[in-house]
């Protein structure tokens, strides 16, 4: 089979689902965004960045949570490869509950002049297995701007006993200056389903990163409701350029108070034409 064939069973697939759950947020999704992922991080993100690059990478990520009144503890680790377009990964997640959910995606994308089409296949091991998935395009308006639209959730999968909502998503970023500076905007729209509203969600970051052998950078984002109000402030630092190290903090509003509700460590090796990524 062809590579586009392919990718068009998989999308088939995809829309073939009709499930029912609530997805836990892969952590890479707090930091970046559906514009500007293009290593083996976009099989959580979108899928579509699997091909904006010929590249080969592979990443590891580790999660604590930090409750109120409450120890650290463990709440997600993820393992994940891509290879020139095709990309697997694992991610464990415990949930406040006890409960483990286990998913393994499989991500596959193709693309053309001036941008990529991909999707990928989430199965999430459970007492009742389920499965979902993404769909996701980004194009290159011009050198510096990229837009992107997904659409996640596809099947509704059910997870413990929440059902995740199908949402679509829009998202621009602009390479303001090739290897330093690096700024993306997203909004979110999730579908009403019984006994919830309908949400929006509006995000917004950058990344800003030396130059040198051993670049140093700056990642900051902000998870904004539909009120404009901050619901989120993830804040990290990256070290390394294709072959980097990400430390990821998040403050949440508890009780009218601010606090770090989430660490992350993230590491991803990436052999890739050079380019202009910050």
């Amino acid at each position: 089979m062809t590579r586009p064939l392919a990718i068009a069973a998989l999308l088939a697939a995809l829309c073939a689902s009709a499930a029912e759950g609530q997805i836990r947020r892969p952590r890479s999704d707090a930091y970046l965004f559906a514009s500007n992922t293009d290593d083996v991080r976009a099989l959580w993100v979108n899928p579509a960045g699997l091909a904006i690059v010929r590249e080969t990478s592979v990443m590891a990520e580790f999660v604590l949570d930090n409750p109120p009144q409450e120890s650290l503890r463990w709440s997600q680790w993820t393992l994940a490869f891509n290879s020139r377009g095709f990309s697997a990964g694992f991610q464990q997640d415990r949930l406040p509950s006890g409960e483990n959910i286990e998913t393994i995606r499989v991500g596959g994308a193709v693309g053309f002049r001036g941008g990529a089409l991909g999707g990928s296949i989430s199965i999430y091991a459970q007492e009742e297995n389920d499965r979902g998935g993404d769909i996701g395009v980004m194009y290159r308006l011009i050198s510096p701007l990229t837009v992107a639209a997904l659409l996640k959730n596809i099947g509704r999968p059910l997870l413990g006993d929440s059902v995740a909502a199908l949402t679509g998503g829009l998202g621009l970023s602009w390479l303001a200056v090739p290897n330093h500076l690096q700024i993306s905007v997203e909004a979110e729209f999730t579908e009403k389903l019984e006994n919830t509203t309908r949400q929006s969600l509006f995000r917004a970051g950058l990344v800003l990163a030396t130059g040198g052998k051993l670049p140093f950078g700056l990642v900051t984002t902000l998870d904004l409701a539909s009120n404009m109000r901050v619901d989120a402030w993830h804040l990290g630092i990256s070290v390394g350029g294709n072959d980097r190290v990400i430390l990821l903090g998040t403050a949440e509003q508890v009780q009218g108070s601010g606090r770090v509700s989430q660490m992350s460590l993230s590491g991803v090796a990436s052999r890739r034409p050079p380019g202009r990524r910050p």
